[in-house]
């Protein structure tokens, strides 16, 4: 079996994100300090972006154990926050080895590749040989995200192996990086493409009528890959970018000198660069919730109305009026559209559905973070809609995410049961009418649980003397006096 490892770059500072959510009155909680919680701890659904990424190793069998073959990189400024978290077993879904905690020596970022290069310089001589899985931890790759299909893909094939989303219509290129696949026409009906060239700092915004493969934060490199890039950074030619496209930029992509690297399809991934991003990604994982639990407020099905009366509008107008000639050109613009690689087909149709409407200005999904209600936005970073433990800072109770039932009143099943009309009383006329959102608790703290838990298995035996007579079934003769 080949040799694995991975490395999780938590190297980038926190303290332009901390600034950004300090600013939004309703993200104060998440501030400790003059820097901030590191992005890799901020909790989303539920769980430390720290945990998502170990629960997506933790399904690749060539990365068992985890604590022999995977690693974290920090800087100097977030190290101790990241090593109380991998010692508090209730936030590191278990515990997490404090020797495989790493930095790069320095308060921020080096560059992707030059952090990594840092590693292997400090890493143990286990390490040593091996193919490395490289994924920057302040993003995420989406809800059930594994990394086996990408390691076994790169082991089998022996190749240096990246993973690109097809890019959304309207999203911004800024602070990307695009993939050049070799035959863009069949991306969709192949497993993987022959990466051809990188542009590690495209512009402008993405075009539904072409595909625009936009690279992912994570990769699996083979040691000759490792070679390079070391070399690379020894010689200064490599970018000081924190993010994938530099590290990929820096091994020269599609170059007929060097081995030819594959992109894989992903379905969706996010970045906690920034407070937009941050809001982004809680409010994909609420709806992804909402989604998955099958049913939908009033508000929620209001809201996907009107917006596709929106479209048909847009779509009358630029067709001259006519709703029949509009519901054409819909009908043109979706078959125009360019088939979408990706993996798993229902995850991303919920995620462009959710895009359509972000663009659009809808933000109903973050239900805690409603203005007014008394919740802050942290509540769903921190609780989000899972229900493990997320990162407690600012004196938010771990975990403590309100209900839906609760966040939004549209979503509760309202069984009234209605009275004869001689026999009605006037408390059946009030819970005919279904609650609205002033009839819900503005906070929900759930029981701890910790009586039960430690409770005895099994009941105490009475030891006590008995002085009542027992009573015989069969004849008062045998009564036991």
């Amino acid at each position: 079996m080949a040799q694995v490892a991975a490395l999780l770059v938590a190297t980038s500072s926190g303290r332009g994100l901390a600034e950004e959510l300090t600013a939004h009155g309703s993200y104060t909680s998440l501030v400790e300090g003059p820097d901030g919680v590191p992005k890799v701890l901020l909790g989303v659904n539920g769980q430390p972006v720290l945990n998502h990424w170990l629960a997506a190793m933790a399904q690749c069998s060539r990365l068992q154990p985890l604590d022999q073959k995977v690693f974290i990189l920090c800087n100097e400024v977030n190290v101790d926050a990241v090593r109380a978290w991998a010692s508090e077993p209730a936030f590191s879904g278990g515990g997490f080895p404090l020797e495989n905690i790493l930095t790069n020596g320095a308060d921020d970022s080096l560059g992707l590749a030059a952090d990594v290069a840092s590693f292997l310089a400090a890493a143990p001589p286990s390490v040593s040989g091996r193919s490395l899985l490289v994924a920057e931890a302040d993003a995420l790759c989406g809800p059930c995200f594994g990394v086996a299909r990408l390691v076994e893909h790169a082991v089998v094939r022996g190749k240096d192996t990246v993973i690109y989303m097809a890019a959304p219509e309207g999203m911004s290129l800024e602070g990307h990086a695009v993939v050049g696949l070799e035959d863009p026409r069949t991306a969709a009906q192949s497993a993987s493409q022959r990466v051809v060239g990188l542009d590690a700092e495209p512009c402008g915004a993405v075009d539904a009528a072409t595909l625009t493969p936009v690279l992912a934060p994570v990769a699996m490199l083979r040691p000759e890959a490792l070679e390079r890039l070391v070399k690379t950074v020894e010689t200064g030619a490599a970018s000081y970018s924190s993010r994938m496209g530099g590290l990929i930029a820096a091994l020269q992509p599609g170059n007929i000198a060097h081995p030819s690297m594959y992109a894989m399809p992903l379905d969706c991934f996010f970045r906690l660069t920034d407070a937009y991003n941050v809001a982004l990604t809680s409010n994909f994982y609420a709806y992804y919730a909402a989604e998955k639990a099958g049913f939908k407020g009033d508000a929620a099905r209001a809201l996907e109305a009107s917006r596709r009366l929106a479209q048909l509008h847009e779509a009358r107008t630029a067709a001259g009026g006519s709703a029949a000639a509009g519901v054409r050109l819909m009908a043109e613009v979706e078959a125009a559209r360019p088939p979408e690689p990706c993996v798993d087909k229902e995850l991303r149709k919920v995620f462009r559905g959710f895009w359509d409407g972000w663009l659009r200005g809808d933000r109903h999904h973050d239900l805690a973070a409603m203005a007014g209600r008394g919740i802050t936005g942290a509540s769903v970073l921190l609780g989000g809609s899972g229900g493990g433990m997320g990162h407690s800072g600012g004196g938010v109770k771990a975990g403590s995410t309100m209900p839906l039932r609760f966040a939004d009143a549209t979503t509760r099943r309202h069984g009234a049961k209605e009275q004869h009309a001689v026999y009605t009383t006037t408390n059946n006329t009030y819970g005919l009418k279904p609650p609205s959102q002033v009839d819900m608790p503005l906070t929900y703290t759930a029981a701890s649980q910790h009586f039960t838990k430690s409770f005895p298995v099994t009941a105490p035996k009475s030891s006590s003397l008995v002085t009542a007579v027992t009573k015989s079934k069969v004849h008062k003769a045998l009564d036991d006096f």
